[in-house]
């Protein structure tokens, strides 16, 4: 892949996790929370949660985004599948790969998309989000879509839908959709791209080196 292709797919998927990382921080927390099991309860839960780390943080956030990121992460983490996540990500690379790669590739792709939440909030603006509705991708009302508009000043209202299923009493989220861009999607042709040219022993080792020298997943 070239570097001008690849670095347009990167910021393409920073602009799809600033949809993510805005909803959880910007829906509004219902004071009666109702219940609790459903998927638009679950996204207004963890944003309280967020808002008061970020509102303790504030100082740090502008220092260093990187470790107030960390902590987000630990909120979100609970709720997003990351074994799945990973699974659609690498596509047929996955259902090659031995069950070592599969356990690499999905720690790091988490540390991958935690990094990504750093550039999210260094880009973060005071959008708001608006939930709209969820339709539900079944009969027995366990896999949903909650549709949302991501909004700001002097902005096109930006359709953010959160894909999610339902596990053990809980709603994990598995893949975000903006304005027709699936998160998952769009790593997955970059990752694809990539495992043309390359095994998958070594992308991993690549995006792991990229990790570990925590290099910025978009241009900046």
């Amino acid at each position: 892949m070239g570097q001008r292709a690849h670095s347009h797919s990167l910021a393409r998927r920073v602009a799809v996790m600033l949809g993510l990382l805005a909803a959880l921080v910007t829906v509004p927390l219902v004071a009666d929370s109702a219940a609790t099991d459903t998927p638009q309860a679950t996204i207004k839960t963890v944003t309280g949660q967020v808002l008061a780390l970020l509102r303790a943080n504030q100082d740090t956030l502008r220092k260093d985004p990187a470790a107030v990121a960390a902590q987000v992460a630990k909120i979100v983490d609970p709720h997003l599948d990351f074994t799945i996540m990973s699974q659609e990500a690498l596509g047929v690379g996955w259902r090659r790969a031995d069950q070592r790669q599969r356990t690499r590739f999905t720690q790091t792709f988490h540390q991958l998309l935690t990094d990504d939440y750093a550039a999210v909030l260094k880009r973060y603006s005071g959008e708001t989000v608006k939930l709209l509705d969820v339709r539900w991708e079944d009969t027995a009302h366990h896999r949903a879509i909650v549709s949302s508009q991501l909004e700001g000043p002097g902005k096109q209202p930006i359709q953010v839908d959160y894909r999610m299923y339902q596990t053990g009493g809980s709603w994990k989220v598995y893949d975000v959709v903006v304005d027709g861009v699936s998160l998952l999607l769009n790593y997955r042709q970059a990752f694809a791209s990539e495992l043309q040219h390359e095994s998958l022993d070594t992308l991993i080792a690549r995006l792991a080196h990229k990790v570990a020298t925590n290099q910025p997943p978009a241009s900046q």
